[in-house]
């Protein structure tokens, strides 16, 4: 029996329903200009604990995991982040939701876990702040990629705004090419943050406040977050963030904690697992020896029992170097040659024997004298040198002659005399 054949407009809308299906499969990514113009859900995730106490996320609670209430940014959600304007003290309601928060029901009194993604040149900032704004002397905000992408800085102002209890850690994390993971744990008044899906490893900054934390009320204990750009300057750009999450402590860790490793100097450019390109960045070496110079300071501040204070690059490299390890530049296409390089003489070299080729070639076809060889080089090193050139009295004569001493030179003047016409002889 043959196949019946569908008509024109039954074909198409077949179509029509394939492409809507295919189309209702895929998540829209959608571009918001703020966190408070985005919506958040409450959903529930699996956390897991590793023999060796490691962090891991699964699919389901048949897996073993435990079951942990998290307040998630919408899929397919993308926020983008102006610089926040410094006149205004940086942070604003826009900055913040109310969803965006551990979730309602849950204990925030001991910590909290925020993991996120973002894509920038420098300065992801985000806040954690018992309230849904900045609460001054409350509130910590966490810096990543601060000063030019060259630290990472977490801070706390103190109430008077002009103080704050602080600490800074060198390293490159910002990536404005691609998107990079970030976590940070804060639990019984010490905040962790690093890079990485797993909260706790490639820890790369941490504040110990601990005295704060056990002085301090339950109701101000921080459970809302915020999602700042603190670059400032003509350099700075809009920061991208996407797949936000925020959950308490989980219970699965007990009374310890989750487990965070020791603080390391992280160069993202050069970290394969964290998806390094192949090429190492250009100032690697400098940021290297910056790191090194910085742990030797820190050092001696723990020595001799005085605060340490991330010494800025000018005290260990020269300007020059110092401005190129800050100056963070933006990727780009290459302009420009390195003229004093060996590749670039060698070139030089032979454009200049080709063009001497073709000049002697030149000379040839008119049939003018072409030297050759050692001698050719030798009659050049002696024009060099005067040999050969224009006697003393021709280079005399170029000499100029003082007005006092004409008479006495009028042969050498007369050449130069102008007289005036006859009629004013008289």
């Amino acid at each position: 029996t043959p196949r019946p054949q569908l008509g024109a407009a039954a074909s198409n809308s077949w179509t029509n329903l394939a492409v809507s299906m295919y189309a209702s499969t895929r998540v829209r990514e959608v571009e918001r200009r703020a966190a408070s113009a985005c919506d958040f859900e409450t959903s529930v995730q699996y956390v897991t604990k590793s023999s060796e106490g490691a962090w891991g996320v699964i699919g389901s609670e048949s897996d073993g995991g435990g079951a942990v209430p998290t307040s998630l940014l919408e899929g397919g959600t993308t926020i983008r982040v102006a610089p926040m304007e410094r006149s205004r003290g940086g942070w604003d309601d826009e900055h913040f939701h109310d969803k965006l928060r551990v979730p309602e029901g849950s204990s925030a009194g001991r910590g909290l876990v925020v993991t996120l993604e973002a894509m920038a040149r420098e300065c992801v900032t985000v806040a954690l702040s018992p309230h849904p704004y900045f609460d001054m002397g409350k509130t910590y905000a966490i810096h990543l990629g601060a000063a030019g992408n060259l630290s990472t800085v977490i801070r706390r102002r103190l109430p008077s705004g002009n103080e704050a209890i602080d600490s800074t850690f060198p390293g490159r994390i910002c990536t404005d090419d691609r998107f990079t993971s970030y976590w940070i744990v804060l639990q019984d008044g010490v905040l962790s943050a690093g890079v990485g899906t797993c909260p706790g490893k490639k820890c790369i900054a941490t504040l110990d406040d601990r005295l704060y934390h056990q002085l301090r009320s339950g109701v101000d204990a921080c459970k809302f977050v915020g999602i700042g750009n603190s670059a400032l300057g003509r350099h700075a750009r809009d920061l991208k963030v996407r797949n936000v999450s925020v959950m308490p402590l989980p219970s699965l860790f007990g009374m310890g904690g989750v487990p965070v490793d020791k603080v390391e100097a992280v160069n993202i450019d050069q970290d394969d697992s964290l998806g390094a390109s192949s090429a190492a960045a250009p100032d690697a070496e400098l940021l290297s020896e910056y790191k090194r110079e910085c742990a030797k300071a820190k050092a001696r501040a723990e020595k001799f029992g005085t605060e340490y204070k991330q010494p800025p690059p000018d005290a260990f490299f020269k300007w020059s170097e110092a401005r190129r390890l800050r100056a963070n530049p933006e990727k780009g296409f290459v302009t420009g040659i390195d003229v004093m390089s060996a590749e670039e003489k060698a070139k030089a070299e032979r454009r200049k024997a080709r063009f001497a080729e073709d000049e002697k070639n030149r000379k040839r076809e008119r049939g003018d004298d072409v030297e050759e060889g050692e001698d050719a080089k030798d009659n050049m090193d002696e024009a060099e040198a005067g040999k050969g050139g224009p006697s003393k009295e021709d280079e005399n004569r170029n000499d100029p002659i003082l007005i006092e001493h004409s008479w006495d030179n009028e042969d050498l003047v007369v050449g130069q005399r102008f007289d005036p016409p006859q009629h004013l002889w008289t």
